[in-house]
């Protein structure tokens, strides 16, 4: 029987290419407007005072955006665990992507929240303070994020793939970054494995722009009766 022919059942949410796209342009603006907003977290306290002194508007507008994409991202990660349930996938993976994702979006707005404070009135003046903003903002956009984010990767990649709801290079892809995630937790006792943080934040956009993209959004309805009465 031909399955492309039967009535099918439309999975009750938003499409996942909206949030991906609205999710990239904002993380682009953040680091377009933004810029390098931040000398390294290991500099002095002054040198850290005097440039963040210079880059206010940047940095408060960099903030803005880097807090927005945090909106996008949840809708994006609550979206898909959603359709894989739709979709009959019954494994520990959705759970872990959740968990994962829900994390992710928690330390974008810590990073976020934590670099705009510093251009809060007096903030700035204060060494000491800026420069320890300045560290928990990186902390947070940094391995604070990639590590969470690589696990939402992997639970999605690996569950979905295993079920055959996406290619297979789509997989094998999302675990490539899920790795680099994991890895640039090492950034914590070793800087030079900061470089797999941009691995994971923007090859994970790629990533989330191929699964929007590939994930069926529909079953035939024969297939959802079936599972409702089981």
């Amino acid at each position: 029987m031909n399955t492309d022919t039967l009535p099918r059942v439309h999975h009750s949410g938003p499409p996942l290419l909206l949030p991906a796209t609205v999710y990239t342009v904002l993380v682009v603006a953040a680091a377009v407007i933004g810029g390098a907003t931040f000398t390294a977290p290991h500099d002095a306290a002054h040198q850290g005072a005097a440039y963040v002194a210079s880059i206010d508007s940047k940095l408060r507008w960099g903030s803005f955006f880097e807090f927005g994409s945090s909106i996008p991202l949840m809708i994006f990660v609550a979206t898909i665990v959603s359709r894989l349930r739709f979709l009959r996938v019954r494994a520990a993976g959705e759970l872990i992507a959740l968990s994962g994702g829900l994390s992710a979006v928690a330390m974008l707005m810590l990073s976020a929240l934590s670099a705009w404070s510093i251009t809060r009135p007096e903030v700035g003046d204060t060494d000491s303070v800026v420069r320890a903003l300045q560290a928990l903002s990186f902390a947070g956009g940094g391995p604070g994020f990639a590590v969470p984010l690589g696990i939402f990767i992997a639970g999605v990649s690996v569950t979905a793939g295993l079920y055959s709801v996406i290619p297979r290079w789509i997989m094998v892809l999302g675990i490539v970054v899920a790795a680099a995630g994991e890895l640039a937790s090492f950034t914590l006792v070793y800087w030079n494995a900061a470089f797999c943080i941009p691995i994971t934040r923007f090859i994970g956009i790629l990533w989330m722009i191929a699964v929007a993209i590939t994930l069926p959004s529909s079953i035939p309805a024969t297939r959802a009766s079936s599972s409702e009465a089981a």
